[in-house]
């Protein structure tokens, strides 16, 4: 006799299908961590403002990833200290030696005082590591409220030790309006992102123990899933997932599924929105690109530039003018989609990280040679005002 099939566990409840699709021309861009240096943001709510400013511009037009180079902070110039006193030898009237020293009579009458000597490199709050603070403020724009203690936790990663205070400013601006989720035939209804979390800890009876206690062993898989609800969700998988694995759940039917399959678009390593990624040496912006083939061409913003400093660069001059790929009326596009990189920033910034990566770069004289061409675009235009404006420039 036949098993009867368990039809009641095979049963798979209907969701709904994305409108939006991924488009043709995916766009990485690349922004120097000098959009929110202290010439750009006096504090940590201007901070928190630009990075905004990016986030919404990223969104509007499907940027798979947002990169964020370092740019070194000019050493400041070494004042002379005090220790250094400067002593000049003359002659005085009754012909024996003079010393002149470079401070008032008066220092000499005052107690020797301990010298407190300050620490270099010193930043305020706002300034301590910008490139972290800029990255963390990306992705939490595209993190869902109940998953932002979790997702930035330092048992996630040491460096978030003092980030979550850094968002004070963030979790007051408006949410933004086009994350993949909304204005997609209510897809929201029947998926949500959520994070693998352990359930609790199994109890114990052990020698010499009374009651039962909780077990040595630490718990690393899970079928638990934080989703905003009031309690986890269970789901419905024959094989657990690593605790604090970040999911895109299909609700309904208690399911893990990818955030293409959910919003019809996904950034780069399958990321929600966009991904977000750090780079400190300039080449790496090139060799740790996720598309396994490479960004199909690289385009230049030059902004930043408040006073056209750069007009006069050679090097810039000679990138010649970015021209989208124009398609024949009547011919069918089989080429192959396209993946632009756009980097914006002072050429000047760009061209002093790629100085300090020059021995990975052979080949290579100036970072105007990384670049397929340039986009035009008004002067004097701020870093996260050229973000919107190149964009709208290469997808219209």
């Amino acid at each position: 006799m036949a098993k009867r099939k368990n039809t009641e566990q095979d049963t798979i409840v209907s969701t709904k299908k994305p409108t939006k699709s991924t488009p043709e021309t995916k766009i990485s861009i690349c922004i120097p961590s000098t959009v929110i240096s202290s010439k750009n943001a006096y504090n940590l709510q201007q901070i928190t403002n630009i990075a905004y400013s990016i986030a919404k511009a990223a969104t509007i037009y499907n940027v798979v990833e947002i990169v964020i180079v370092d740019i070194p902070e000019p050493q400041p110039k070494k004042h002379e200290s005090e220790a250094d006193v400067v002593v000049s030898v003359g002659v005085s009237d009754k012909g024996g030696k003079k010393l002149k020293f470079n401070f008032d009579d008066e220092e000499l009458g005052k107690p020797e005082e301990k010298k407190v000597v300050p620490v270099e490199n010193k930043k305020n709050e706002e300034e301590e590591d910008r490139s972290l603070i800029l990255a963390s403020l990306l992705q939490f724009f595209i993190t869902p409220p109940y998953l932002v203690k979790t997702m930035f936790s330092p048992n996630l990663n040491s460096k978030f030790k003092n980030i979550l205070p850094k968002f004070k400013y963030a979790f007051k601006l408006p949410k933004i309006t086009t994350l993949p989720f909304m204005n997609n035939n209510n897809v929201y209804k029947d998926y949500k992102e959520g994070i693998i979390i352990p359930r609790e800890t199994p109890k114990i009876k052990k020698k010499n123990h009374v009651k039962k206690v909780k077990a040595n062993h630490k718990i690393t898989i899970s079928k638990y899933v934080n989703i905003g609800e009031s309690t986890a969700l269970e789901l419905n998988i024959k094989r657990e997932i690593p605790i604090y694995s970040r999911v895109t759940v299909d609700i309904k039917n208690k399911t893990i599924i990818s955030p293409f399959q959910a919003y019809g678009i996904v950034g780069h390593k399958g990321a929600f929105g966009y991904h977000v990624r750090l780079v400190k040496q300039f080449s790496k912006l090139f060799t740790q690109c996720p598309i396994p083939q490479g960004y199909s061409s690289s385009v230049y913003i030059n902004c930043d530039d408040y006073f056209q400093s750069n007009d006069k660069i050679e090097d810039l001059n000679n990138v010649p003018v970015y021209s989208k790929p124009k398609q024949a009326a009547g011919e069918e596009d089989d080429s192959e989609p396209q993946n632009i990189l756009m980097v914006l920033g002072n050429y000047k910034d760009l061209q002093a990280c790629f100085e300090l990566d020059k021995a990975n770069l052979e080949g290579v004289e100036s970072v105007g040679q990384m670049f397929d061409g340039k986009l035009d675009i008004p002067k004097g235009v701020r870093i996260e005002d050229g973000v919107l404006i190149g964009l709208t420039k290469l997808m219209l």
